[in-house]
């Protein structure tokens, strides 16, 4: 008997659309900008709406192995400040 799949969504965009991970995963989420992920076996990463239908583009395979999930920030030097970027 296979074990389900479980899910984990990445990030939430601005409207109404996410980026969920379908697979056999773990994600050490104590870190905040940058997030290890370890895929066990390869899985899936699809663009979708909260409700779980297509959004704008196909799903993408996501390989076996370590990946780190990079969160963009963005520095302005007048006033010194870092803001994480919202693309």
């Amino acid at each position: 008997m296979k074990k389900p799949k479980k899910s984990h969504t990445l990030l939430k965009g601005e409207g109404v659309n996410q980026h969920t991970l379908y697979g056999d995963f773990v994600l050490d989420e104590t870190q905040t900008d940058f997030v290890p992920v370890v895929v066990k076996e390869d899985s899936v990463l699809k663009h979708e709406q909260p409700n779980g239908t297509f959004a704008e583009h196909e799903s993408l395979k996501v390989e076996k192995g370590k990946w780190v999930m990079g969160r963009q920030v963005e520095y302005n030097p007048f006033d010194r400040k870092v803001t994480r970027v919202w693309d």
